[in-house]
């Protein structure tokens, strides 16, 4: 699948690297990771999303690089999806890390 290119901020540095230098640490802490972010239980946006794998209404499976995450539920749909950014709706009971 193609590398598709990651949300930057102005700087031209996506937003997970501006986290980092915020925080002061190593360039490269983040590399290859996803940034989640949750909006209770019925809302995930992940920036960093290289392929859907599995897709579903009780399922989401989602390759961010170095893991894969997924999401259970219900009514799960996904939204939208810019570049790197994934956006998923639903009832979220669940979210699972594997390598």
């Amino acid at each position: 699948m193609k590398n598709r290119k990651r949300r930057t901020k102005n700087g031209g540095e996506t937003i997970i690297e501006s986290i980092g230098q915020n925080l002061d640490l190593p360039q490269d802490s983040f590399s290859g990771y996803a940034h989640i972010e949750l909006c209770g239980n019925k809302e995930a946006m992940i920036e960093g999303c290289l392929g859907i794998l599995e897709y579903s209404d009780c399922s989401v499976a989602i390759n961010t690089g170095k893991l894969t995450v997924r999401f259970n539920g219900s009514d799960l749909t996904i939204t939208s999806m810019q570049d790197s950014l994934t956006v998923i709706k639903g009832i979220i009971t669940c979210i699972d890390f594997s390598n």
